[in-house]
C-alpha cells in the first residue's frame, strides 16, 4: 500500500534525480528485484475504472503477474468512471493513492502538477511504444505516465446505408461540406425517425479537431487559457445549423432521451467518434443487419486532418509509493508480457506498444481500427499538451451551453460569451 509517513504535501513534479533515488532505494531491498518471498510478500495496490468484463480479464492478467513474480502480491480495486474519479479526486488531499492506477489524459495535469505522480523515465521501460505516444505522457518535459492503449478520431459509418442511398465511401480529405451533403442524402433516403448523422457541434473534442485543421488549438501551450475567441466558438456552433433546421440530424428533444448511441440503436448512419468505439459498436450493428466502416473525419484541409494519437488511458505510479520497483514491474508486465497482452485484448483500446500490437488477438472490428490508423498515419501530427485540470468541467459546460443553442434559448453568440466567462473562472481557480 502507498503511504506518506511524513505527511508532506508535494506541490511540484519530482525531479528525475528524485525518481531515480526512489527506485534505487526500492532496488536496495534485493539484488534481483524488490524484497519479498512467497511467505512474506510485498503488497502493492492497483486500481482502474471499467466494467466487470474489464475487471475479470485484468484480474486474470494480474494473477499471471503474481505467478511470474513470486513475492509480490497485488491488491486490486475498480469502479465505473464517475465513481472512480470521484474517489481519486477525494484522495488527492490526503495523498492516499494506490501504488499503480489508471489515469485519464484529461486529468494528467491535475495530478501531475500536484506532485502526486512518480517521474517514470528510467523507472519503467519506454523503448517499445508506438511513435508519438510517449509525448502525451509528459508534463513540462517530464514523463509521468505511460499509455496503456490509444485511439484517434474517425468517422464511423454504416457502409450498407451509405451504399444503398448512392453515397460513395468517404476517404481521407473528405470535406465538412461533403459530409453535410451526404448526411442530408442518407437522411432523405432512410425516411422518418432515422438520420444520416448526428449533431457534432456540442462535442469539444470535435471542435479541437476543427481548430487543429486550421493550425489552432483548444488551449494555449501552458494550458492556462482558451486559445480561440468567442467569434470562433460561435462559428463552430453554427456548423450544423442548416442540418438541424432541415431535420437532417436528430433534434435535441430526441437525443436527450437516448441512453445509447444512435449507431447501436439503428437510428444513425454515421457519427464522428474515437476509433476504439468501433469494436464496441460492431456486434450490435451487425445483429441489426448492418455493416460498419471506419474512415478519416471530415476536414477543412485535405492535407491537414487535425489528427493525433491520444491515449485512451494511461498507467501512473504514485510519487509516495514505498514499492516503486514492484510497481514498475507490474506496469511493464501489463504492457509487455505476451501472455498478459492476449488476456487483456483490446479492452482498453489498441495496445500502445509494438509488442502489444504483435501479440494481441484481434477480432475483425479491432483489426479495422488498426487498418484505419495505418491509413491515416501520414496525417498524424504532434499531440497537444496535456489539458488543464479544469478540462472536465469545461467540457461539461461546453455541452450544456450548446444544448441551450439547440433549444433556441440562446444564440450562438450569447452562449459563446457565457462559455468564456465560465471557462475563464474555472481556469483561474486552478492557478
Amino acid at each position: 500500500m502507498m503511504r506518506n509517513p511524513h505527511g508532506l504535501r508535494r506541490r511540484s513534479l519530482l525531479t528525475g534525480a528524485s525518481a531515480a533515488a526512489v527506485l534505487a532505494a526500492a532496488a536496495a531491498c534485493g539484488e534481483d528485484g524488490p524484497a519479498g518471498t512467497a511467505d512474506d510478500p510485498i503488497e502493492i495496490s492497483f486500481e482502474w475504472w471499467g466494467d466487470q468484463t474489464r475487471a475479470d480479464i485484468t484480474k486474470e492478467a494480474v494473477a499471471l503477474f503474481e505467478q511470474k513474480n513470486v513475492g509480490i502480491k497485488v491488491k486490486m480495486n475498480f469502479a465505473d468512471f464517475p465513481t472512480y474519479w470521484e474517489g481519486m479526486t477525494g484522495r488527492m488531499a490526503s495523498q492516499d493513492l494506490p501504488d499503480v492506477f489508471q489515469m485519464d489524459y484529461s486529468r494528467l495535469r491535475q495530478f501531475g502538477t500536484s506532485g502526486l505522480l512518480l517521474p517514470l523515465e528510467g523507472v519503467v521501460k519506454t523503448d517499445d511504444f508506438r511513435e508519438g505516444f510517449l509525448e502525451t505522457a509528459k508534463l513540462d518535459g517530464t514523463l509521468i505516465a505511460v499509455p496503456a492503449a490509444g485511439n484517434t478520431l474517425g468517422l464511423i459509418y454504416r457502409a450498407d446505408w451509405f451504399e444503398a442511398h448512392g453515397v460513395a465511401a468517404p476517404a481521407p480529405g473528405y470535406s465538412w461540406d461533403a459530409y453535410k451533403a451526404d448526411i442530408a442524402t442518407v437522411t432523405a433516403g432512410l425516411g422518418g425517425g432515422k438520420w444520416g448523422g448526428g449533431d457534432w457541434a456540442g462535442q469539444y473534442h470535435f471542435m479541437e479537431l476543427w481548430l487543429r485543421q486550421q493550425g489552432g488549438s483548444f488551449y494555449t501551450e501552458d494550458g492556462k487559457a482558451i486559445a480561440f475567441d468567442q467569434a470562433k466558438l460561435a462559428e463552430w456552433w453554427q456548423t450544423t445549423a442548416d442540418l438541424y433546421a432541415a431535420g437532417d440530424v436528430p433534434p435535441v428533444e430526441t437525443t436527450i432521451e437516448w441512453v445509447e448511441g444512435g449507431l447501436v440503436q439503428d437510428l444513425l448512419a454515421s457519427e464522428i467518434g474515437w476509433d476504439n468505439f468501433m469494436p464496441g459498436f460492431s456486434p450490435t450493428v451487425e445483429a441489426n443487419g448492418g455493416t460498419l466502416a471506419l474512415t478519416a473525419p471530415p476536414s477543412l484541409d485535405p492535407n491537414n486532418l487535425g489528427l493525433y494519437l491520444k491515449p485512451s488511458m494511461q498507467f501512473v505510479i504514485a510519487a509516495a509509493t514505498e514499492q516503486a520497483e514492484a510497481s514498475a514491474k507490474l506496469v511493464d508486465f501489463l504492457l509487455g508480457d505476451p501472455e498478459a497482452i492476449k488476456i487483456l485484448g483490446t479492452s482498453r483500446g489498441i495496445p500502445a506498444t509494438n509488442t502489444g500490437l504483435e501479440n494481441v488477438e484481434l477480432d475483425a472490428a479491432s483489426q479495422a481500427v488498426i487498418d484505419y490508423e495505418a491509413s491515416v498515419a501520414q496525417y498524424l501530427t504532434t499531440p497537444p499538451p496535456a489539458p488543464p485540470a479544469a478540462t472536465g468541467a469545461i467540457e461539461v459546460k461546453f455541452g450544456e451551453l450548446y444544448q441551450q443553442v439547440q433549444y433556441g434559448e440562446m444564440t450562438p453568440d450569447e452562449a459563446a460569451a457565457l462559455f468564456f466567462t465560465e471557462a475563464e473562472t474555472l481556469l483561474a481557480n486552478e492557478q
